[in-house]
């Protein structure tokens, strides 16, 4: 994450990812960013390698990544 970029966001933020995303992990993100508190929507392009999250209420970049983290999805820094 950069400097500047603020730790909460709230609207869609998109991650960009590191290395190829296979069917099981891809289940495993929708499952577990959707649960966030605030997530109203989660979108992972595989083949794009890029996940939009959007979010009604504050949430934290890094209990985003903290999830990717532990399903095996690597993010792009």
């Amino acid at each position: 994450m950069m400097r500047d970029t603020p730790r909460t966001f709230v609207g869609t933020v998109v991650f960009l990812l590191d290395g190829p995303v296979c069917a099981h992990i891809t289940d495993a993100v929708h499952s577990e960013v959707g649960q966030l508190d605030g997530v109203t929507r989660c979108d992972l392009d595989a083949a794009a390698g890029t996940l939009l999250v959007t979010a009604q209420e504050p949430i934290d970049r890094t209990d985003v990544i903290a999830v990717l983290d532990m399903v095996g999805c690597r993010v792009h820094t």
